[in-house]
């Protein structure tokens, strides 16, 4: 019986063996997809020198957000978080920011960095700033007017807040819509273009009650306190 030769069984085995302990070469796969972006950033809680960003979550396996900041044309790095909500701090007052953020993926999950979502720009509060709110009472019937001067671009939209007794039942509301939870009340306006610079943001409701009148307090615009004066008669006339 013919056997092989030993150099041959030798060079077989060899060839063999290199191919077992080869290192595997990855093939080249698909490109990694970039997360969806994130939604745009509402600003919200605006003050003199603090702001709360928050968006909307991307599809997809989302690790963490970076926050960018516009600097004079460039965006900047500015913040990382793991939520869909950030506080800013330490605001100059009556001065304009822009922010983004984008989103970064888990770890092998074959996605890379969201594109920014589109930015939000808003003005801080002047330091000065005022909010006088008015409330008249006259017999079973009420109404509220609200004005903010302001000397730059007013912030827009913007959300005032204020607690109302049950016994108390709004009837209209001007320049802004209401929403109730409970005693807590929440008026929130600016829609479409901005006023000019300079304009005064007005806001106001007529009401009834039964027994007596307990005026609604507690009254903030965008997280600042109000002043408030309640007359036995009502304010001046409302759009």
């Amino acid at each position: 019986m013919h056997r092989p030769a030993p150099r041959l069984i030798v060079l077989v085995l060899a060839t063999v063996l290199a191919g077992f302990f080869a290192p595997v070469t990855p093939a080249s796969g698909d490109p990694l997809v970039p997360l969806p972006a994130p939604g745009q950033p509402l600003a919200t809680e605006v003050t003199a020198t603090s702001a709360v960003l928050t968006w909307s979550r991307p599809d997809g396996p989302v690790f963490r957000y970076s926050m960018q900041r516009l600097v004079d044309g460039a965006w900047q790095g500015y913040a990382s978080m793991p939520g869909t909500s950030y506080a800013l701090a330490a605001l100059t007052p009556d001065t304009e920011y822009t922010f983004a953020v984008y989103a970064a993926p888990l770890a092998g999950a074959g996605y890379s960095v969201s594109p920014l979502s589109e930015p939000v720009t808003f003005r801080t509060l002047p330091a000065d700033f005022t909010c006088a709110v008015r409330i008249g009472a006259g017999r079973e019937s009420f109404a509220v007017h609200g004005i903010v001067p302001w000397s730059g671009v007013p912030p827009w939209p913007w959300r005032a807040t204020f607690t109302i007794a049950p016994h108390l039942t709004v009837t209209q509301v001007w320049n802004g819509s209401l929403a109730l939870d409970g005693t807590q009340a929440f008026l929130s306006g600016g829609w479409g273009t901005p006023p000019a610079t300079g304009t005064p943001i007005e806001f106001g409701f007529h009401g009834r009650y039964t027994g007596d009148f307990t005026p609604p307090r507690d009254f903030f615009f965008t997280g600042i306190p109000c002043e408030v004066q309640t007359s036995t008669g009502p304010p001046r006339p409302t759009p």
